[in-house]
């Protein structure tokens, strides 16, 4: 493992993101929105911290848009910051915006993916529904 990469620890049902920045310390957004009373914050935590007792993984970059340094120091300019959400702004968010300087989730587009490709088949069959009852008229008559 070296300085800069993108570690990823298995949770149920997602993935945490963090950046190694050496003497087994990783910077992460911490906290979950799922807990009102609990705001995720961005902070420098120990591997073990981050891992949770889930081991990690090493997401490779075969070209990255930052150096390794560069990456750490862009991940320490956020340190503080209390803005997570887990749609919009969470670890992988972070991590990916700190190497590749672009804002991007695949976990968040995978899980909009699955919605829309769930919400879409089901909007056209309650249309074909509305259309076999004799159709649907905004005047109020049918």
């Amino acid at each position: 493992m070296e300085k800069g990469d993108h570690l990823i620890s298995a949770r149920t049902g997602y993935s945490h993101h963090g950046l190694y920045i050496g003497r087994n310390q990783v910077i992460h957004y911490s906290g979950s929105s799922f807990n009102r009373h609990e705001r995720g914050v961005i902070e420098i935590v120990s591997l073990e911290t981050f891992c949770q007792g889930n081991g990690y993984t090493v997401q490779t970059y075969p070209c990255r848009t930052y150096s390794r340094v560069a990456s750490i120091e862009r991940a320490r300019s956020r340190l503080g910051e209390d803005w997570y959400n887990v749609l919009l702004n969470n670890c992988e968010h972070f991590v990916t915006w700190c190497i590749q300087g672009i804002h991007h989730s695949e976990q968040t587009s995978r899980l909009i993916d699955a919605i829309t490709l769930s919400f879409v088949p089901a909007c056209l069959i309650v249309v074909q529904l509305i259309s076999m009852r004799g159709g649907y008229s905004t005047n109020g008559h049918q």
